[in-house]
C-alpha cells in the first residue's frame, strides 16, 4: 500500500485548518472507504485528539459506534516514529499542525508530501498566504531532505454573494504562478457545529453539489495520487 502524507496547514491560527483536517480524515474513511490515521501535532493543546476522546466517551459508549480511524498525538521528537508505524499500512496520513510557524511546523513539514493552504479574500490573509506558499515552494520543494511534492492554496470561507471578488482574486493568483485549487470550501457554520467530527461523516445526501465540500475532497484525492 502506498501511503500519502497530506495536511491542510496555515501560517496562523483561525484559518480553519484543524476543522478541515478532521472533516477530511473522517470522510475519507466513511464516505470514500480509505484507511487513514490523523496525527495531531498541535503540542501541547492536542485539540483534535481531545475531541476524539470526548466523542468516544459521549457517543461510542452510548450507541456502539465503531472508531473509524486512529488519532495519534505527536511531537518533534516522535513524529518520524509515528509516521513509520503507519506508512504502508494506511492510504492517508493526515497531519494537523499548530496555528503558527514554530518548531513543530518547520520540522514536521519535511514529512508532508502534499500541502493545502486555506485562505479567504481578506487582503492581509492573501499577503501572508502568498509569503507562506513561496516559503514552502522555495525551501521545501527543492530540498532533497523534504518529502514535499506539491503545494496548493484554496479558498476557504468562500461566499457565493462575493463570487466576483473571489473571481478577481483567483485571476491575480493564477497570474502570480501560484497553484490554486478549482474547488472551494464555503463559509458555513455547519462545518464546525455538526460536520467537524472524528466519528460521523457528512450525510450522503448533503454537500455534494456544485461548490460543495465533497468536490474539495475529490480534488485532494486527485492531487495526491
Amino acid at each position: 500500500m502506498e501511503s500519502r502524507i497530506i495536511s491542510c496547514v496555515g501560517e496562523k491560527g483561525g484559518v480553519g485548518k484543524s476543522t478541515l483536517n478532521c472533516m477530511l480524515a473522517t470522510n475519507l474513511v466513511l464516505l470514500y472507504g480509505k484507511s487513514v490515521v490523523l496525527i495531531d501535532m498541535d503540542d501541547p493543546q492536542y485539540s483534535l485528539y481531545k475531541k476524539r476522546l470526548r466523542e468516544t466517551n459521549a457517543e461510542i459508549s452510548d450507541d456502539g459506534q465503531e472508531i473509524p480511524y486512529p488519532v495519534e498525538t505527536a511531537s518533534v521528537e516522535n513524529l518520524r516514529f509515528i509516521i513509520k508505524k503507519y506508512y504502508g499500512n494506511v492510504d492517508y496520513i493526515i497531519v494537523d499542525f499548530p496555528g503558527s510557524i514554530n518548531r513543530e511546523m518547520v520540522t514536521g513539514l519535511y514529512f508532508i508530501e502534499h500541502v493545502f493552504i486555506p485562505f479567504s479574500h481578506d487582503e492581509l490573509e492573501v499577503d501572508s498566504t502568498t509569503v507562506f506558499y513561496n516559503t514552502l515552494r522555495n525551501n521545501y520543494l527543492g530540498d532533497e531532505k523534504a518529502a514535499l511534492r506539491s503545494v496548493h492554496v484554496f479558498f476557504n470561507r468562500y461566499e457565493k454573494v462575493k463570487k466576483n471578488k473571489f473571481a478577481k482574486l483567483r485571476k491575480l493568483i493564477n497570474g502570480a504562478d501560484i497553484n490554486i485549487m478549482d474547488s472551494v470550501v464555503l463559509d458555513r457554520t455547519i462545518y464546525k457545529e455538526e460536520y467537524r467530527s472524528t466519528i460521523y461523516p457528512i450525510p450522503k445526501n448533503r454537500e455534494n453539489g456544485e461548490k460543495e465540500i465533497k468536490q474539495f475532497f475529490d480534488e485532494i484525492i486527485e492531487i495526491s495520487k
